[in-house]
């Protein structure tokens, strides 16, 4: 069954399409606005933060190539994953704008951004949390500098932007061998390594450490619950049953009642759940008739579920 990103632990990979390739992703957590941040794993293009050295993020070159859905980083993106972005609050340190040098903490909203110098745990006086315990569980490893290495997709060490100004010209970033760095904001030898923000509720697969997936239409293809749960076998043919099925959170169900389950085609009787049903089949294939019961079931919320069913059944004399 499917589950919130929320109900992940921090530092879990998560994968998630972009241009139709699985990419992999960080889970780093809850954000001080309560929703839920994802890093890229590799750093997937070399890019200067502002066309011109203005440490500034707002507004910035690189500012705009995040959100633009059309030629941008969200470009990537099927509608459906676009759709599950939720704007969330970021901080900037910003000594452009005050004219004296001084820093000023900007906030403002965006889906997708660099990471922050406070959010890789550097420290600072950002608003912004540390993202850096997830970062370690990730890598596994104790060590914060190793955590902050980040890789290009050709499997080299790189250096990446962070979004935050480290003096009216230059942009805080991350070296090659997970150090506190800077650069000038419009040079181009530092890669932009994309974290983005999703709404707590969006889905995520659950089949294993390796392998959970984002799933933003996960409510129309991923609560169904389709089963086939063998009963047991009778001597004497089964010619009655009433079925009773515990169900949590089922929006709509059907189930199927067959006497000779063990055939290649069985003869499925529709059964509501709590209803008795005549079983007219008197032939099998099998020495013994052998019951099953079959779930086709659409499930209201993500820990939607069937109980074990129960067949009290009638047989003939």
């Amino acid at each position: 069954m499917s589950r919130y990103i929320s109900d992940l632990t921090a530092g879990t990979p998560v994968w998630i399409d972009e241009n139709a390739i699985h990419c992999e992703w960080i889970y780093l957590g809850v954000d001080n606005s309560g929703n839920c941040r994802l890093l890229r794993v590799e750093a997937p293009l070399q890019k200067r933060m502002h066309s011109s050295n203005v440490a500034t993020y707002p507004g910035s070159e690189a500012d705009a190539w995040y959100e633009d859905e059309t030629n941008g980083f969200l470009s990537r993106f099927d509608a459906n994953t676009i759709n599950a972005l939720q704007a969330t609050t970021i901080c900037c340190a910003d000594y452009a704008t005050s004219g004296d040098g001084t820093v000023q903490y900007i906030e403002t909203t965006r889906r997708a951004m660099p990471l922050s110098y406070k959010e890789v745990g550097f420290g600072g006086s950002e608003t912004d949390v540390s993202f850096l315990p997830a970062l370690l569980a990730y890598y596994n490893t104790s060590t914060a500098n190793t955590a902050r290495i980040a890789k290009n997709t050709a499997g080299s060490a790189v250096n990446w932007w962070l979004r935050s100004g480290y003096n009216a010209q230059q942009f805080r970033s991350v070296n090659a061998v997970g150090t506190a760095g800077n650069g000038l904001a419009a040079v181009t030898y530092s890669y932009q390594r994309p974290a983005i923000s999703v709404a707590p509720a969006t889905l995520v697969s659950d089949e294993g450490a390796d392998s959970i997936f984002l799933l933003p239409d996960g409510r129309r293809t991923y609560w169904t619950i389709d089963a086939l749960c063998k009963m047991g076998k009778s001597v004497s043919r089964p010619k009655k049953a009433k079925l009773i099925v515990p169900e949590t959170n089922i929006s709509s169900a059907t189930y199927k009642v067959a006497n000779n389950a063990g055939d290649a085609s069985p003869a499925w009787v529709n059964c509501a759940n709590g209803s008795v049903v005549d079983l007219p089949n008197t032939t099998k294939e099998t020495t013994n008739y052998e019951l099953a019961v079959k779930v086709d079931a659409q499930a209201s919320t993500h820990d939607g579920c069937i109980g074990e069913p129960i067949l009290i059944v009638e047989t003939e004399d």
